[in-house]
């Protein structure tokens, strides 16, 4: 009896030491496998989060608007506008939020009511809607610079080269096309507010080349860069243009970039021309 009792407290001790060691191990083997699986996470590549390219941006002008012949802009108190203005005491270019001042007049000159758009900053450029990625405090490249034909702009951003290439016939007051090298020749002072037919403007980055803009015929005007830096934050240039036709009027061109289209980083989200000839 004594003998059967010993045997079946062996046995009991057995199991008791063969059960304390497998909870010993479990945990054990867990661990290795948590350890695998950050380990192969931590060997994947960062994913690249790049914004949105926005469907669709509105923009106004600081100017009047002609009820009948331009018409009143649409829906403008139902949208979050901002602004592009230079700082006057700094002359930092900087983004806000825009609180137009919108007031309500008549152009004695042609005889028609008016809406006036203006902001609380005198030199604001441009009021738009707001999009992915927006800066308050855009890196600014380039500002105020004429875009005439012969007379190509260079930059150099993040290391990346790009150029502008404008195009067209400038003529002279008899009407005559003024041959390339001539133009050329010319300084920005003796090309302003020329007349220009076929006028296109290209952009150039890598070996990649489109056209940004086409206008048949400017007339006493100076198409020029208002503004190109980035506003966006993704390394790339944006830019605002003055391409207006004629001398009475307002047309502006807004570009943003787009990281995820490598052959036309560079593309048109809206433009607006206002006429206010008399």
């Amino acid at each position: 009896m004594k003998i059967k009792l010993l045997t079946v407290s062996f046995f009991i001790m057995l199991a008791n030491t063969a059960i304390s060691c497998d909870k010993g191990n479990k945990p054990e083997m867990k661990q290795q496998a948590i350890t695998a699986e950050e380990s192969s996470t931590s060997e994947k590549p960062a994913p690249i989060i790049t914004a949105n390219f926005p469907k669709e941006v509105s923009i106004l002008l600081p100017t009047q608007y002609r009820k009948k012949s331009t018409g009143y802009p649409q829906n403008v108190k139902d949208k979050n506008w901002f602004e592009l203005y230079k700082e006057e005491k700094t002359g930092k270019w900087l983004i806000g939020k825009a609180d137009l001042k919108i007031s309500y007049g008549r152009d004695e000159c042609v005889g028609e009511d008016v809406m006036i758009i203006k902001s609380k900053h005198e030199d604001v450029v441009l009021f738009f809607t707001g999009f992915d990625g927006l800066n308050l405090n855009p890196e600014t490249i380039l500002e105020d610079k004429p875009l005439f034909p012969e007379h190509n702009i260079s930059f150099k951003f993040k290391g990346q080269e790009y150029l502008l290439s404008p195009m067209g016939s400038v003529v002279d007051d008899e009407g005559h096309i003024l041959p390339a090298n001539l133009v050329r020749e010319q300084t920005q002072q003796e090309l302003a507010d020329s007349q220009i037919t076929d006028y296109t403007l290209s952009f150039s980055v890598g070996n990649e080349t489109f056209n940004l803009a086409t206008i048949n015929k400017i007339e006493f005007s100076t198409p020029k860069i208002i503004w190109l830096g980035d506003l966006n934050g993704d390394d790339l240039p944006d830019m605002i243009l003055d391409l207006s036709s004629f001398y009475e009027t307002q047309r502006l061109f807004f570009f943003l970039s787009d990281p995820n289209d490598k052959k036309q980083p560079l593309k048109k989200v809206a433009d607006l021309e206002v006429i206010n000839d008399c």
